[in-house]
């Protein structure tokens, strides 16, 4: 890391290896901004992760960072979104969505798997060895006014100027400022599983006739699949609602799986393709089922500390949005912060907060509308109400690809950079609304 331009003893602890947290780290380290990353698990590469679609705004963010050209080889680019039903495979729809977004925005829709995204960010980051410290389980923060001592149990202590949890939905960095540090009532942000998914990839044969570049969604009562296609790998999801959804964060084993796989054999995935022709195929290390949270905090910080992702705004896998609005907002803090330590290199609680503030500030509308989205969306497309079958059968079938175009690039436009990382955009056919100021 080269020398700050300015002179401060600043020290930001991030807690969460997961690629926002591992982007976070590129991000500060952009900004000659000290960091650690304390990861919980005894290793940052895991192979077990869902599938990810990275909308072109994330895309950008990568391509900021020099990683694009790394990533293309892992991509399976999607091209064409083909609807069809759960029960008999009849398609509803079939339109060039994605490549439509790609020709106006310069970047694909990718899907990778969240394994490959975290390598590629791991990879990368400089100075990795020393500044991610794997097996630290967080025990307790401890916030004083020049600084914060993280507890961890292990027995051992990293001292900082401030704490930025990203560990997910059931992140110890949020439950212990909403109940140690800001003393507010816990279940006032609650992550509730009302849904459950079973994730994985597979080699898909060519028996099955499945054409690479096709998002193929699947839908019906009381259940959505979704499969990316690439010519080598594809990676499957499906999700159910729970019967009883619940705050209580549940382990599921091998078996609860298989038990899921068998009652879901019979759906239809992809014309001619059942479920159980993709099963048998799976690659089982990367098979896993866990519940699906839905929730939204209401304040993002409280002193010195701050969370990002997950830990904030969660919504089902149905919208593909997790992991891009989790890496905008990212970006968004690391703006704040840059800012801040320029005028004051070593802040005050009060300037912390007053950059935190701002953060959720910018982020609000578009993380709270993404939330709204994906609550009706999974149930939409998973006929919950005999108004959400009528929207999806009867008059979703009718919306035109153009239509659909429009409201993505609203979303897409207004994607963040780094605004003190130098870059030259690539020509796109529709202007960014953020640019860098260097």
């Amino acid at each position: 890391m080269a020398e700050p331009p300015f002179s401060t003893t600043f020290r930001a602890i991030i807690v969460g290896a997961g690629p926002v947290g591992l982007y976070l780290a590129h991000a500060l380290s952009r900004a000659n901004i000290d960091y650690v990353v304390l990861e919980q698990h005894g290793s940052v590469h895991r192979d077990r992760g869902a599938g990810v679609l990275l909308y072109p705004q994330t895309l950008r963010l990568l391509d900021q960072l020099g990683l694009y050209e790394k990533a293309q080889k892992d991509f399976i680019v999607n091209c064409t979104q083909t609807d069809l039903l759960t029960a008999n495979g009849r398609v509803i729809k079939s339109t060039p969505l994605w490549s439509k977004l790609s020709e106006q925005h310069a970047y694909p829709m990718a899907g990778v798997s969240r394994a490959q995204l975290i390598a590629l960010l791991y990879e990368d980051l400089p100075e990795k060895e020393t500044r991610i410290k794997t097996g630290a389980a967080v025990l307790e923060i401890e916030a004083g006014e020049n600084g914060v001592t993280v507890h961890l149990k292990d027995g051992s202590t990293v001292e900082g100027s401030m704490v930025i949890g990203v560990g997910g939905v059931h992140s110890t960095t949020r439950q212990m400022m909403q109940q140690q540090l800001a003393q507010t009532p816990p279940g006032t942000s609650s992550m509730i599983a009302t849904h459950h998914g079973l994730y994985g990839s597979f080699q898909p044969p060519p028996s099955l006739n499945l054409e690479v570049g096709t998002f193929y969604q699947s839908r019906g009562n009381g259940v959505v699949s979704q499969i990316m296609i690439g010519a080598n790998r594809a990676h499957f999801s499906i999700v159910r609602p729970n019967s009883s959804p619940t705050a209580e964060s549940k382990q599921y084993i091998p078996e609860d799986r298989d038990r899921l796989a068998e009652e879901l054999a019979s759906i239809c995935v992809a014309p001619g393709v059942r479920f159980r022709d993709v099963w048998e195929t799976a690659a089982m290390e990367t098979v896993a089922l866990v519940d699906q949270e839905e929730g939204y905090c209401n304040k993002w910080y409280h002193e010195r500390v701050v969370l990002a992702g997950d830990a904030v705004h969660k919504s089902t896998s149905v919208t593909g949005m997790g992991v891009n609005t989790g890496l905008d907002s990212a970006a968004a803090l690391a703006n704040e912060l840059y800012r801040t330590l320029q005028s004051e290199p070593d802040p005050s609680t009060r300037a912390l907060e007053g950059a935190f503030a701002r953060y959720q500030q910018k982020r609000t509308f578009e993380a709270g509308r993404l939330y709204d989205v994906g609550r009706k969306q999974v149930r939409g497309v998973t006929w919950q109400t005999w108004v959400d079958w009528f929207w999806d059968r009867i008059v979703n079938p009718w919306i035109g690809v153009d239509q659909v175009v429009a409201r993505f690039e609203k979303l897409i436009k207004r994607g963040q950079m780094l605004e003190y990382v130098t870059f030259i955009d690539r020509e796109v056919r529709v202007p960014w609304d953020h640019t860098p100021t260097v």
